[in-house]
């Protein structure tokens, strides 16, 4: 998955990923994947920064992060409007107020409405813009930190709700699944993918990415972020991918599924605190990458490709913050 770094703008979007897809091999094809993507990634590669190594600042020992500091660190983050596509209303708390109006701009992935251009769309867009601490990163390889406690899964299946928002498919969660982080509890709320992979790995995107959103009482966010790299077709989503609704509608029965059936075996994970990857990309939400990808098949890949073409925000600046990795 490592990639040579160094690379700038248009030309490290698409050498990363022709590269990656090379290393991946499978079915999908390098010219395949470029032929979908290339435009795109030259669209969000004009659209900010790509965090290149020399920009994201000191990564930080272990030591000086200590613990996970998400309930103390992660700072406020609103109402559920402020949260984008990342909140249900439900889960997130009451909308309202010129947050949630302004959250309803339209906004897209390239053009004048792309990345690039979200900090001019609204008020409440600009810390899109202007924030020191946005999501998502190019993760750099670091020693692992004895001291971060594991995530605590407690998954259970559930109905969720399946849409298309008109920017990915998401699905949401009623109560009952959660995570424990550093001893405190997260309601998982929804869950929804980007392709390309909004992270990257020392430079290298992956086919897709699973961002699974949690929120405790004090309305704090912990986004668990899954990697899928090209393998085996993924059984969990199979049955998900058999019915993916076009933008704007939701798939009128609910599916039963079992979140923990799409994570990876190992849930060693990266940790940084970031922001929504989506307007309008409010700061203090904790990351948690997870360091072992899933796998996806590239005809699973390119089913999601044909509902939602490319979602992927470029990576911003690291601006000095601390990135970790667990160890146990």
């Amino acid at each position: 998955m490592a990639m040579k770094r160094g690379l700038d703008q248009t030309t490290a979007w698409i050498t990363a990923s022709v590269v990656t897809v090379m290393v991946f091999g499978g079915g999908y094809g390098a010219a395949k994947w470029l032929a979908r993507h290339t435009e795109n990634l030259e669209d969000a590669a004009e659209h900010g920064e790509h965090g290149a190594a020399a920009e994201h600042g000191e990564h930080g020992a272990a030591a000086e992060h200590g613990e996970h500091g998400a309930a103390a660190e992660h700072g406020e983050h609103g109402a559920a409007a402020e949260h984008g596509e990342h909140g249900a209303a439900a889960e997130h708390g009451a909308a309202g107020g010129p947050a949630h109006a302004g959250a309803q701009q339209h906004w897209e992935y390239k053009g004048s409405l792309g990345p690039q251009h979200w900090g001019e769309i609204s008020g409440p867009f600009k810390v899109c813009a202007t924030g020191k601490r946005q999501s998502p990163i190019d993760i750099e390889s670091t020693t692992g930190n004895p001291k971060l406690l594991p995530i605590k899964f407690h998954y259970q299946l559930a109905d969720t709700v399946v849409k298309n928002n008109g920017h990915t498919v998401q699905l949401d969660f009623p109560r009952g699944n959660f995570v424990e982080i550093d001893g405190d509890h997260y309601d998982l709320a929804q869950l929804h993918f980007h392709t390309p992979s909004e992270h990257k790995v020392s430079g290298a995107p992956y086919d897709l990415e699973m961002h699974l959103v949690h929120k405790n009482a004090g309305g704090k966010l912990a986004v668990i972020g899954v990697l899928f790299e090209e393998g085996p077709a993924n059984k969990a989503l199979a049955k998900l991918w058999s019915e993916l609704p076009n933008s704007g509608e939701t798939v009128a029965e609910p599916l039963a599924l079992n979140p923990q059936t799409l994570l990876p075996p190992r849930q060693l994970y990266y940790h940084y605190l970031g922001s929504l990857t989506t307007p309008p990309c409010t700061e203090g939400v904790g990351w948690y990458v997870l360091t072992q990808p899933s796998t996806v098949s590239g005809k699973q890949v390119e089913t999601f490709a044909h509902i939602i073409p490319f979602n992927a925000r470029p990576t911003q600046s690291m601006n000095g913050r601390t990135m970790v990795k667990s160890a146990r």
